[in-house]
């Protein structure tokens, strides 16, 4: 469990944080390959991070382990927690270590010059800090496979340009490919149970599947001015631990897509009854359009008729006749009652004599 108060980007392995995960293999892989040229001399692990590797390289017969890092936090868990063997813990920077030059026989740096601002000052330094038949072992992502837009990557290399720029500083360099693998194996009970041990009955390994050398996810290189040593090779076997966690967050991304597909047929659903409400308040707003159309229609053929009407001769006539009683007879006035009284007692003698019909009085 990682330790309260251990600052962690993402760019640090932890072992009790990481233990199960790929990226634990990844990083003990190298340093137990780099443990096969330190027996006996003077190590410098720059970079060290959180002291694991450094621990490591002392554990294998190496005289002397200068473990140097920036962050004085991982300087001191590394005291703390990786300090079985003893080895030196100090704070500085890659760019200007804080040792002697020509003071080791061994400079080991990985994961790191992808880091620094400026990765030919790193190399000048590690040049500087090796005696003159020293030995760096670097290794760095390999910029074709890595995945990109790692933000604290300031320089990545391919397979050529790497050792282009190592045999820049040295006159040896040879580059060895790391990457992962799945592999299924056939144990003793006893080797099965183990952890975090070599083997005790070294077994045949058998590769099912290639690749190019330069298409593979880190790069690992041996660089001196004298010849280099024979190289071996190195295998470290990891759970399956991401594949477990991946697989769980497929499972989880499945169920949610599934939940996401309810969602959306049940929404499918509701825009379908709600065309279907359109569709039909459409066919009633249709309806009230066609009636309004016969209204206006009909209001229309009622103003064609009005204005036949006030063209004839008989209605103008008609006017002409209200205008003069209008005139003779004003309303309100004296005569005008006096009119309407003649008027009045004309119709009684003419309803009395049967020349008019008697209004009928409305029914109730």
């Amino acid at each position: 469990m990682r330790e309260v108060g251990l600052p962690d980007a993402g760019e640090r392995m932890i072992p009790a944080s990481h233990h199960e995960a790929v990226v634990y293999a990844e990083h003990i892989v190298r340093y137990l390959f780099a443990t096969r040229f330190v027996r006996g001399k003077r190590v410098l692990d720059v970079a060290s991070g959180v002291g694991y590797g450094a621990d490591i390289l002392k554990s294998a017969g190496a005289a002397e382990v200068v473990a140097i890092d920036r962050s004085p936090e991982a300087v001191k868990y590394g005291k703390k927690h990786h300090s079985r063997y003893q080895p030196a813990y100090v704070v500085g920077d890659a760019e200007s270590l804080p040792v002697r030059s020509s003071q080791f026989d061994v400079v080991v740096s990985f994961e790191t010059i992808e880091h620094v601002p400026d990765y030919q000052r790193f190399l000048a330094e590690v040049k500087r800090a090796l005696r003159q038949d020293g030995l760096c072992i670097v290794s760095t992502p390999n910029r074709d496979v890595y995945v990109e837009g790692n933000p604290f990557h300031t320089k990545e290399f391919t397979f050529a340009e790497f050792e282009q720029t190592l045999t820049g500083y040295f006159q040896y360099v040879e580059t060895l490919s790391q990457d992962d693998w799945i592999a299924s194996t056939v144990f003793f009970p006893e080797e099965m149970e183990g952890a975090d041990k070599p083997l005790g009955r070294q077994p045949s390994i058998f590769k099912a599947v290639g690749k190019s050398p330069s298409e593979t996810l880190y790069l690992v290189s041996l660089c001196s001015d004298a010849r280099l040593p024979e190289a071996g090779q190195e295998v470290v076997l990891t759970s399956l631990y991401e594949m477990r966690y991946y697989l769980q967050e497929i499972a989880q991304r499945d169920a949610e897509i599934e939940r996401l597909k309810t969602d959306l047929s049940e929404g499918a659903a509701t825009l379908a009854q709600r065309d279907a409400d359109l569709a039909e308040r459409d066919v009633s707003l249709a309806e009230k359009d066609a009636a309004i159309m016969e209204l206006r229609e009909a209001y229309q053929d009622i103003w064609r008729q009005m204005g036949s009407l006030q063209r004839s001769f008989g209605y103008r006539l008609l006017e002409r006749y209200r205008r003069g009683i209008r005139r003779l007879f004003p309303p309100n006035s004296l005569r005008s009652r006096t009119y309407r009284r003649f008027v009045q007692g004309l119709e009684a003698i003419v309803q009395q004599f049967g020349y008019l019909p008697r209004p009928r009085r409305p029914q109730r």
